[in-house]
């Protein structure tokens, strides 16, 4: 009998062992989607939704990475004091949106539901779920086990007979090869977990000079065929909000195709459901968004200054059209600083101004890499020495023609500078705890004829005449701009 159950306690044991380590596995060798590597950071995205309060969002954004980068949480909240969260997510599918949905509803009440449009129609006929299988696992990975995620899962295998329900199970399967790449942020959880945009994706880049808007041309006879399958979850997803008591909205963004046949089917469906549907691509709605191209772009992946006039948009029509009321949150107030410093990342590509640019990366969240090339000291003015000094940098450039000179800003390590008249002056070291390398080399025209800021292997330098200057986003783990000013001459921009 003894002995009976000491074989038990070791099965049991050994069972808890694999299970375990099975587990780790699966976790480090799925996928990490995070700001660092990616414009639709799902891994902490999902995982932010998580560890909000249970009740305490009263809106939820879903749909493709178009929605993704058109409605920030943040910004509703800081405008409106309307608590959103957007679990859009790239080429997700009315299928993946109705799971998320139902998910979503495990913990939270929203009251409005605002559902982006773009693939209720067929844009991946080789895949019978309108989306390629990799951004399928992108979207339900990050989703816990329940009930929900293994229905979807039965019912994406049902449909989509190529793929594996005990893939989902254990992702090993599918993703064993990336043991060869695995990398720090796939190791370390706590860094892959962060995220305080609340599932929204900024882009920094400007848009189009124009955007041509739709006006339907009065035949309300046409009509676009919807894809079957999402057709079924889409009816699917207005039974669930009505049975749930919450308002669905659907949208067409800016930059979706749009034509007639489209426009007429969406109008018709939500009449007959009783639904809401804004055709944002519409001239007269369009234009009540107020952005301003190429700046504020809300064509398409909206970058981030069209997202704040999008979301403004939207934010007044759910305080006015669906009187969603303000409540300070906790939640939304301590992450309103780290939004702030997303826009500013943001603005560093667009500046030209030297002056204005030193004063915009003097940040303790950054580290900053300088380095000269040929010449930088000719063109430098009393302004630009003083915003350099403000820095925390000390050696003086005044009367160095043509003199090497580089430096490292960290707020890990303070200021490391070299300045060398005839060879090269170069830096190496770490930051982040010894996580993240690099090499910075100076080459005044005495002593070469080029620079170099290399960081964990990858080379960032511009390498132009003057001043050379990498950012380095110590929270995100990434270089967020580098740019070359020079000041032998005129001070301008290099980009």
């Amino acid at each position: 009998m003894h002995r009976s159950v000491l074989q038990v306690f070791k099965s049991v044991i050994f069972l808890t062992i694999l299970i375990g380590s099975l587990g780790l596995i699966n976790q480090i060798l799925m996928p990490k989607y995070i700001m660092k590597n990616s414009t639709w950071p799902t891994t902490s995205s999902y995982h932010q939704f998580y560890e909000m309060e249970k009740d305490s969002v009263d809106v939820l954004f879903f749909g493709s990475s178009v929605a993704v980068n058109a409605f920030s949480p943040q910004e509703i909240y800081n405008q409106y004091g309307i608590r959103s969260y957007n679990l859009g997510s790239e080429q997700q599918s009315i299928f993946l949106s109705y799971f998320w949905l139902k998910e979503a509803l495990r913990s939270q009440t929203p009251q409005v539901v605002i559902l982006d449009t773009r693939f209720l129609f067929e844009l991946h006929p080789e895949n019978p779920i309108n989306t390629v299988e990799s951004l399928t696992r992108k979207c339900l990975d990050p989703m816990k086990w329940s009930s929900v995620k293994c229905e979807a899962v039965s019912d994406l295998c049902r449909i989509d007979e190529t793929q594996s329900e005990l893939s989902y199970y254990f992702t090993n399967i599918r993703f064993h090869t990336r043991w060869t790449g695995l990398t720090e942020y796939d190791m370390v959880r706590k860094e892959v977990q962060y995220s305080e945009l609340k599932g929204f994706g900024p882009i920094e880049t400007y848009g189009p000079e124009s955007y041509n808007t739709y006006t339907p041309s009065g035949d309300t006879k046409v009509r676009t065929d919807t894809h079957e399958v999402m057709q079924v979850y889409l009816d699917k997803t207005v039974e669930l909000c009505r049975d749930k008591g919450i308002a669905l909205v659907l949208v067409s963004l800016p930059g979706n195709r749009m034509q007639d046949g489209i426009h007429n089917t969406l109008t018709a469906y939500a009449e007959e459901k009783g639904i809401d549907y804004y055709n944002l691509c519409e001239s007269e709605n369009y234009h009540a968004i107020g952005a301003v191209l190429p700046r504020e772009s809300v064509f398409d992946h909206e970058n981030i200054w069209g997202a704040r006039k999008m979301s403004d948009y939207i934010g007044n029509m759910l305080q006015n059209v669906y009187q969603v009321a303000a409540v300070q949150d906790e939640q939304y107030e301590h992450t309103k600083a780290f939004y702030e410093h997303i826009i500013q990342n943001c603005e560093l590509p667009h500046i030209t101004d030297i002056n204005e640019y030193l004063q915009a990366i003097r940040d303790e969240r950054y580290t900053i890499f300088i380095a000269v090339r040929d010449e930088a000291s000719a063109g430098l003015t009393d302004p630009v020495k003083e915003n350099l000094m403000a820095l925390g940098l000390s050696e003086d450039l005044t009367g160095k023609y043509r003199w090497s000179y580089s430096a490292v800003i960290s707020p890990e390590h303070g200021v490391t500078e070299m300045l060398t008249e005839n060879e090269p002056a170069r830096l190496s070291g770490s930051i982040r705890d010894r996580k993240t390398y690099y090499m910075v080399t100076s080459c005044g025209s005495l002593a070469g004829t080029s620079s170099s800021i290399n960081i964990d292997g990858t080379e960032y330098c511009k390498n132009a005449r003057g001043l050379n200057f990498v950012i380095y986003d110590n929270d995100l783990m990434k270089v967020v701009d580098r740019v070359a000013f020079d000041t032998c001459n005129t001070c301008g921009a290099v980009r």
